[in-house]
């Protein structure tokens, strides 16, 4: 939708697509580069004169910094441009969500030199690049900026006026007068959250009145809290989160219609707008209202209209939740209906998929593993506990992931035994239960999820808790008991094929990009004493953290060992150098498996260079003679792998 818009856009104002490197590209990489908190475009990149004194850079830093602050890099579109040899003047637009009050038109001069187009360092301008003695500079750059302001003025007008055109199409193509007369409320009101859901603003706003001739009164009002909402990268608007966070689960679960007046209700349970409490089922509550000519439409409630509030009063909360309690006493039963559940067929398979629910952005898959046909007051109880662990799992702070460790099966009974792994504090023990049961299409979580409540559901609460005990107080100290394979020694000539360590490496880099430490751990090995494991799981956290890909150089092999030479780039928003670690790969009883704590990289700092060291001296204490050697000649190769990466760019962008 977004890309059909943007199509849409760029022919209405009548663009054509700005050649690779020309005046009109490079005016746009200009203007996305002044974006963020730190632009990565800076004063010395453009047509700047180097005798430009200091204080004036500095001024001119100052207003390119105003200029980026507000730039929404994705909605800048080349408009127009004008050319004069080794001058040009470029008109660049902006408009966000088909807002008429966010049209903005910028313009860039430019200037070539040495085949190559460099912005004007300020806008609209061409002041400060020193070239007043070329021949007829001054008066060609006057009348592009002539041109640029004259341009720029009608430009702006226009795309004001044709702004809420564009949108209008874009709304009919979507929704028919017809269908929004014949069609009921709650059909629309899944419509609604269906098109907030895809962030297809058209979708939404047709629904709020959009079509209607004349528009509701409040349509300004409408229009201007749904650009707040779709704006933003995140919602923080308590209400809108109900109706549109992409982490919440929801259901439309009644309806009311009454001649020209309707009301839709939805409960969600959103356990991302605050990590701080136990996530709970809110209801929040969509009328419907006809027009003179018969469409439905929403009127958004006030507080919908309004900016997302500095806080709410816990007491307003609590009245709420009194007022809409039967309500969301109703919301289990409309799950389910619209969700039925995925039994498995052994407890394990379905203490994986659970994990694997829990996992994932949202919490919209989970309620198929759970069982929801217990009294509501159950039901309710076991979301919020299911979407309490979620909240764990999804910690801004932190990055954590679940680690299957044990299944315990009683007769129809089953527990699970969860390590919720810390890439910051990856060797705490940090263990969760969770209860499963089985019934006549197999297992699900069971009615209560986990605690005493699920406890309480098991056929036989005494064989279960017997086992979650001892289970409990065996993994306090070391939570990996029994799960890692560990070594005491590497044999002479047992080095895995190249193939098999290519595949497993990227295995094991495709379980870094999914969060998922127990794929990490399952493809890992360590030495089989205290210093391996702390060190395989401190390297894992890092792995984690970095949740980057990256490519494969080469692959080598010598002796017991084969390895994997990677490029890896930063963390988004880390403007720190791709770092090219060796991955080490060993032969075990399990089959071939990384080596993370034998971390080494080509340095390019002390640090590292003392970090490599310590490898050395830990395959020196732990194996053979002749171990080392085999294996530093592979980093050799390497260290001229990783050269001559440097000079060229990545192959890919992952």
């Amino acid at each position: 939708m977004k890309k059909a818009i943007a199509v849409l856009l760029t022919l209405a104002l009548s663009a054509s697509a700005p050649a690779a490197d020309g005046p009109g590209e490079v005016a746009l990489s200009f203007l996305r580069g002044l974006t963020g908190e730190n632009g990565v475009f800076a004063v010395g990149d453009t047509a700047i004169s180097p005798d430009t004194p200091d204080k004036n850079r500095a001024d001119i830093a100052q207003r390119l910094s105003r200029l980026g602050r507000g730039i929404r890099a994705d909605d800048l579109r080349v408009l127009d441009q004008k050319l004069d040899g080794d001058l040009a003047a470029v008109l660049v637009s902006q408009i966000t969500n088909f807002d008429s009050n966010s049209v903005q038109v910028h313009a860039v001069g430019l200037v070539k030199s040495a085949d190559k187009w460099r912005p004007a360092p300020l806008p609209s301008s061409f002041d400060s690049t020193g070239l007043s003695f070329r021949p007829g500079f001054v008066q060609r750059a006057k009348e592009l900026e002539s041109w640029m302001l004259q341009a720029r003025s009608g430009q702006l007008v226009r795309l004001k006026e044709d702004a809420f055109a564009l949108l209008f199409e874009e709304m009919r193509k979507l929704h028919s007068p017809d269908e929004l007369h014949e069609a009921k409320p709650d059909k629309l009101a899944a419509d609604f959250l269906a098109a907030l859901k895809a962030r297809n603003l058209p979708g939404v706003l047709a629904l709020l009145g959009g079509l209607e001739t004349p528009r509701p009164s409040e349509w300004d009002d409408t229009f201007q809290a749904l650009a707040r909402v779709m704006r933003k990268p995140e919602i923080d608007h308590p209400g809108w989160r109900l109706l549109a966070a992409p982490e919440a689960l929801r259901a439309i679960v009644m309806t009311e219609e009454d001649g020209e007046d309707g009301l839709v209700s939805v409960v969600a349970l959103d356990p991302a707008g605050d990590f701080e409490i136990r996530p709970r089922p809110r209801a929040i509550h969509l009328p419907f209202v006809r027009s003179k000519a018969g469409m439905w439409r929403i009127r958004l409630p006030q507080d919908l209209l309004l900016p997302a509030p500095k806080s709410i009063p816990q007491d307003s909360d609590e009245e709420d939740d009194k007022v809409d309690a039967d309500i969301v006493a109703t919301f289990p039963e409309k799950l389910l209906a619209a969700t039925p559940p995925l039994p498995e067929a052994t407890a394990r398979v379905a203490a994986d998929a659970m994990l694997a629910a829990l996992r994932k952005p949202s919490l919209e898959g989970l309620a198929s593993r759970l069982d929801l046909s217990a009294a509501s007051v159950i039901a309710l109880d076991g979301l919020a506990r299911a979407a309490r662990l979620w909240q764990r799992l999804h910690q801004p702070d932190d990055l954590s992931s679940p680690v299957l460790l044990d299944v315990h099966e009683s007769g129809d009974d089953a527990c699970a035994l969860v390590q919720i792994f810390s890439a910051k504090l990856p060797g705490k023990s940090s263990l969760e239960m969770v209860f499963f049961q089985r019934g006549a299409s197999g297992w699900l979580a069971n009615p209560g999820f986990s605690g005493s409540t699920a406890l309480s559901f098991t056929k036989n609460a005494k064989v279960i808790a017997d086992w979650t005990g001892p289970a409990l107080k065996a993994r306090e100290g070391d939570w990996t008991e029994g799960l890692l394979v560990r070594l005491g020694g590497i044999p002479a000539d047992s080095a895995p094929a190249e193939e098999d360590a290519c595949r497993l490496v990227g295995e094991w880099r495709e379980a870094i990009v999914a969060r998922d430490a127990a794929g990490l751990l399952a493809r890992s090995a360590c030495f089989d004493d205290d210093d391996g494991r702390k060190r395989m799981l401190q390297n894992t956290g890092y792995e984690l953290l970095s949740r980057q890909k990256g490519e494969i150089l080469g692959v080598h092999r010598a002796g017991r060992w084969a390895a994997v030479s990677m490029r890896v780039p930063a963390a988004p928003g880390d403007d720190s150098a791709d770092a090219f670690p060796l991955y080490v790969v060993a032969t075990t009883a399990a089959g071939p498996r990384v080596l993370p704590e034998l971390d080494l990289f080509d340095p390019l700092t002390r640090g590292r260079e003392f970090l490599n060291r310590r490898v050395w001296d830990r395959i020196a204490a732990r194996l053979p003679d002749g171990a080392r050697g085999e294996l530093e000649s592979i980093y050799e190769k390497h260290r001229t792998l990783s050269a001559a990466a440097r000079e060229a760019p990545p192959k890919t962008a992952e």
